[in-house]
């Protein structure tokens, strides 16, 4: 049996899905779920520099066939394990996202749960995740422009059998009406992440500034995730 793929996709930039998916992914780990953040958007990769890691080989290695995938796994905060990417247009060029399929399918048979950050809108290494996961999670902003591109996601994502079980709100303010949002976008709001530029300012926040508003609700999103995992539990294969 398998472990939990959980795609973190939305149709803009800079609504926050790489901090979404590395804090949702330490909290996870916290939880006791032994978790993999993988790092999808291989054109623009930052996982790395967010992390501040900086092991070799990495995801585009194991894509072009250079790599084991064993070796480009590296130890983030609290042991979560790290499959960054590296932000060169050479590789770029030389991964191929067709093999993004087995990478996913083989971290499944080792972990829990396998969190794929992913690039702005629906490219090809973002269909492949969507198609394969348990659950999509799309993180917008309240603003107009925001919302219209995260349910264009929604809408797209069908066509690959994608489910979408909800939405992350990130950079709320205290005068937005989440309940509206939420409705405006059409998908439950499964996490409200508040404005916060200190606590934003040194990542991963949840282990930085654990205390902040918006830390606990990454927490409270891991939570959530690791419930559904415990729903449907897996037997997990014995690591050499």
């Amino acid at each position: 049996m398998a472990g939990d793929v959980y795609t973190v996709a939305g149709g803009k930039g800079g609504v926050g899905k790489t901090t979404t998916a590395v804090n949702t992914a330490i909290a996870l780990q916290d939880a006791g779920r032994r978790t993999v953040v993988v790092d999808a958007d291989l054109g623009m990769t930052n996982l790395s520099e967010l992390l501040g890691l900086e092991h070799e080989p990495r995801l585009h290695d194991v894509l072009a066939g250079e790599a084991e995938l064993g070796d480009a796994i590296a130890e983030g905060p609290s042991g979560l394990s790290v499959l960054a990417g590296r932000g060169t247009l050479e590789s770029f060029a030389e991964a191929d996202p067709s093999n993004l399929r087995p990478v996913l399918r083989a971290l499944q048979r080792s972990y829990e749960a396998v969190i794929v950050d992913t690039g702005a809108g629906l490219s090809h290494e973002t269909l492949v995740p969507a198609g394969m996961s348990d659950g999509i999670v799309l993180v917008t902003t309240p603003d107009e422009v925001s919302l219209t591109d995260a349910r264009k996601v929604g809408e797209l994502a069908d066509h690959v059998d994608g489910s979408i079980v909800g939405a992350v709100l990130t950079k709320v303010r205290d005068d937005i009406d989440v309940s509206a949002v939420g409705e405006e976008l059409g998908e439950e709001i499964l996490g409200v992440v508040p404005q916060d530029d200190e606590a934003t300012a040194n990542e991963p926040l949840v282990v930085t500034s654990p205390d902040s508003y918006a830390a606990q609700a990454y927490r409270r999103l891991g939570t959530k995730l690791a419930d559904w995992i415990d729903d449907s539990p897996v037997e997990r294969p014995v690591e050499s």
